[in-house]
């Protein structure tokens, strides 16, 4: 089986459940009132269980039975469940570092990405979407932009949500030859990258850029994208011991450009941006 769909978004400031991402994200799992489950654990305590609750009241609006999990342990049997049950996991914008720590290396994590491999579906928002790869930016001193260990499902790039607010393209062209060969996957506010590996496609009011350090190519709301983000790995980077690990951009066989020569075209669809992010630092 293959894996499940993905949703990587950029971060927004409002849920806006008329606008198409999360919808499209709905479409893509293909259950009638599907299970979401929805963890908020890049909130800080005293915002977890309100950032919850909205959006449990988003994907609710959109036809889902949302459930909210906040784990007591990475272990806690009944969050174990409800993650083993769903037919979408929901990772909400936050801080990495505490999505990480509630998440790395636990049973909880280990079901997810064997729900995912397969068939279950996967959405991150800003802090979601950077953990979600095997690696990610450190964003604090005294060495910002190094490479850390992420969960691990998804490969090949870096993310870097809130691209257009942060203004990242003024400066962060220097950092790109520390990527170890791995390209930048930049997310706008209000846009998602939603789909299967191979063919996603940019929703929302913003664009995604891919970058490397000899290369930078932008995609409009509506492209497909023919993206390689080297899914359905054979082990989970949380169990795998550090020096064997390896930050390599897999090329999706048969391109001669396979993340920067993007196959685009066009959707008719009307653009939407779905999911909130909280403050996002790592």
């Amino acid at each position: 089986m293959m894996p499940g769909p993905i949703g990587l978004l950029g971060g927004l400031e409002h849920y806006e459940p008329t606008l198409p991402i999360d919808r499209r994200m709905l479409d893509e799992v293909g259950v009638f009132a599907p299970e979401v489950v929805i963890l908020p654990l890049a909130s800080f305590k005293g915002q977890a269980a309100a950032a919850g609750a909205l959006a449990q009241a988003h994907w609710t609006t959109l036809g889902a039975r949302a459930r909210v999990v906040i784990p007591g342990s990475g272990s806690d049997q009944t969050a174990l469940e409800m993650v083993d049950g769903a037919d979408l996991i929901v990772l909400p914008g936050g801080v990495p570092n505490r999505l990480m720590n509630a998440l790395y290396g636990t049973p909880i994590l280990e079901t997810i990405v064997a729900r995912w491999e397969a068939g279950l579906g996967v959405t991150g928002s800003s802090a979601g979407a950077i953990d979600l790869f095997e690696r990610r930016l450190n964003l604090y001193p005294p060495d910002p932009f190094r490479l850390i260990p992420g969960f691990g499902l998804l490969h090949g790039f870096v993310v870097a949500p809130h691209f257009d607010r942060l203004r990242v393209r003024r400066w962060f062209s220097p950092f790109l030859k520390r990527m170890g060969g791995l390209a930048v996957l930049g997310i706008d506010e209000s846009t998602g990258l939603v789909g299967r590996d191979g063919q996603m496609q940019v929703l929302g009011t913003g664009s995604v850029t891919i970058a490397t350090d000899d290369s930078i190519e932008v995609y409009p709301t509506g492209s497909v994208i023919d993206i390689d983000l080297g899914t359905n790995p054979s082990v989970p980077v949380s169990t795998v011991p550090a020096h064997l690990r390896h930050d390599s951009r897999r090329l999706r066989q048969g391109a001669t450009r396979p993340l920067l020569g993007s196959t685009i075209r066009e959707d008719t669809s009307t653009a939407s941006k779905s999911e909130p992010s909280m403050t996002s630092s790592s």
